[in-house]
C-alpha cells in the first residue's frame, strides 16, 4: 500500500486529470441558474442544477460584459465552459466563457446575421434617414392595445403636445402572428397617408418576444416607408433589426413620443420671446420717426410759412414781370417791322407790293409762330414755378389735416406764447375764433 496522500495533493491531481481531458476543456452545459450573484468587479458567480444534480460556475467580467440575456435565478441557460478544480475547496467548478439563454441561441446568430447582411446592403445608412417633422399634425402609433408603450406614448404626446391628433393601429407585438400584423399596418398607414410621422414599439422582453421586430416582412416596411418612422422597441438595452433601420431609434416608448413632438410649453415662451423682441424693435422704430416728425416739425418751412410763401410769391411775381417784358419788346419790334414795310409799299408799284405784302406776311407768320412758342415755353417754365410753390405752400400742408395758430396776426409756437384768451386758428379752407378755457 502506498504512502496517504495529502489533500492538496489529491486535488491537484483531480485538477491536472481534469484540465488535461480535451472534452473538458469546451464543454457545452444546459441547466438553469441559482443563487446568482454579480460582484463589484464584474465577475458572475452562481450554480448550476437541474432536477438532479448542480455545480458550481464562475463567469470572469471579461467574458460576462458579452452577455445579452438579463440572468437570473431560475433562468434556463446553455454555458460553454471548461471544467477544473477550484483548490482551496476541492470543488469541481465551470469556468463559463459564452451563456445564452436556452433555446435563443439560434436566434441570436441569426439576428447577427440578418444584422450583417442588412448592414452590407446599405440599409442602416444614416444619409437615407428621414428628418422628423417639427410640427406634425398627425401622430401614428403601432403597438399593442394591452401594453403600458401604448399608455406611455399617449400620457407624453397629451402632455407635450395636445393639438396633434392621434391615429392608433392596433396588432400584436409577439407571437407568430405579430410580424404580419406589424408589417401591414406600416403598408396602410402608407397607403392611407394617415400620419406625418409613425411610432412601432413594444415594451421590453426577451428576444424571443421581441423577434417579431427582427421579423424581413416588418423590417423591409420599415424601410420602405414613406412616413418617418422611430422604432421604440423594448428598453434602452434592448436591440432589434428594427431599431437600425428605422430613421430614428428611441430608448423607450416615452422617448420616442418625446422625439416627434416639440413642447407646448417651450414653444409658448420662444413666442413670447419673439413677441418681447418685436416689441421693442417696434418701440425704437417709433421713437426713430418721433425725433423725425419733430425736427421736421422745427425746419424753417414750418415754423414760418408766410415768410416762405412770401419768398415763393415773389419769385413768382419776377417771373411774371419778366414774362411780361419780353412779350412786350417782340410786340414793339414786330410793330416797327410793320411800319417799315408800309413805308417800302408806299413805294413800288402795286403788283410788286402785293407780292411783297404776301412775302411780308408769310415772314410775320412764321416770326408769330415763333413767339407762340416761346410763349407757351414761358407758360410751362410759370407752371412749374407754381406747381414747385404749391407743393412747399402752406395751405397745400394744411389740406393734409395741419392747422396753426394766430394771435394778433403772428404765429404761435409754444403754449406758453398764447397769451390772449381768444385766438384764430387757421384751417387750409378757413380760420375759425376760439376762446381759451383753463382760466390762464
Amino acid at each position: 500500500m502506498s504512502e496517504p496522500l495529502h489533500v492538496s495533493d489529491l486535488v491537484h491531481y483531480v485538477k491536472r486529470e481534469l484540465e488535461g481531458d480535451a472534452l473538458l476543456q469546451q464543454v457545452q452545459v444546459v441547466g438553469e441558474v441559482s443563487n446568482f450573484k454579480r460582484h463589484s468587479s464584474g465577475h458572475l458567480y452562481f450554480t448550476l442544477k437541474d432536477e438532479q444534480s448542480r455545480m458550481k460556475a464562475v463567469m470572469f467580467a471579461r467574458d460576462a460584459s458579452r452577455v445579452k440575456a438579463d440572468v437570473r435565478d431560475g433562468m434556463r441557460v446553455v454555458v460553454t465552459a471548461r471544467l477544473s478544480v477550484y483548490v482551496s475547496s476541492g470543488e469541481m467548478q465551470l469556468y463559463v466563457e459564452r451563456m445564452t439563454e436556452d433555446g435563443v441561441g439560434a436566434l441570436y446568430e441569426a439576428f447577427s446575421r440578418l444584422k450583417m447582411d442588412l448592414e452590407e446592403r446599405g440599409w442602416f445608412d444614416p444619409a437615407i434617414k428621414q428628418p422628423l417633422p417639427a410640427f406634425p399634425e398627425r401622430i401614428g402609433i403601432i403597438t399593442s392595445p394591452k401594453g403600458a408603450a401604448l399608455h406611455d406614448i399617449a400620457t407624453t404626446l397629451r402632455r407635450r403636445y395636445p393639438q396633434a391628433a392621434i391615429v392608433f393601429a392596433p396588432v400584436l407585438v409577439q407571437g407568430a402572428d405579430a410580424a404580419p400584423q406589424i408589417s401591414r399596418a406600416i403598408q396602410l398607414m402608407n397607403e392611407h397617408a394617415a400620419c406625418d410621422v409613425l411610432i412601432i414599439g413594444r415594451g421590453g422582453g426577451s428576444i424571443e418576444e421581441l423577434w417579431a421586430f427582427n421579423e424581413m416582412s416588418v423590417v423591409t416596411a420599415v424601410f420602405e416607408s414613406r412616413i418617418p418612422i422611430v422604432s421604440a422597441v423594448g428598453h434602452e438595452t434592448d436591440f432589434t433589426i428594427s431599431d437600425f433601420v428605422a430613421d430614428v431609434r428611441a430608448a423607450t416608448p416615452t422617448a420616442a413620443a418625446e422625439l416627434v413632438t416639440p413642447e407646448a410649453e417651450a414653444l409658448t415662451r420662444r413666442v413670447q420671446d419673439v413677441k418681447r423682441r418685436l416689441e421693442r424693435t417696434y418701440a425704437q422704430l417709433l421713437k426713430s420717426k418721433q425725433e423725425q416728425v419733430t425736427r421736421l416739425a422745427a425746419s424753417y418751412g414750418l415754423k414760418s410759412p408766410r415768410v416762405l410763401l412770401g419768398l415763393k410769391q415773389e419769385q413768382l411775381d419776377r417771373a411774371e414781370m419778366s414774362l411780361q417784358k419780353e412779350i412786350k419788346q417782340v410786340i414793339a419790334q414786330h410793330q416797327q417791322q410793320v411800319e417799315r414795310l408800309d413805308t417800302r409799299l408806299m413805294r413800288v408799284p402795286m403788283r410788286d407790293r402785293f407780292v411783297q405784302q404776301r412775302a411780308t406776311i408769310e415772314q410775320s407768320r412764321r416770326r408769330l409762330e415763333i413767339v407762340r412758342r416761346l410763349l407757351q415755353s414761358k407758360q410751362q417754365q410759370v407752371r412749374h414755378v407754381l406747381a414747385r410753390l404749391d407743393s412747399v405752400s402752406p395751405t397745400h400742408v394744411l389740406m393734409r389735416g395741419y392747422t396753426y395758430v394766430e394771435q394778433d396776426g403772428q404765429i404761435v409756437r409754444s403754449a406758453k406764447a398764447l397769451t390772449a384768451s381768444s385766438f384764430d386758428i387757421r384751417f387750409h379752407d378757413g380760420t375759425i375764433r376760439a376762446k381759451r378755457e383753463d382760466g390762464e
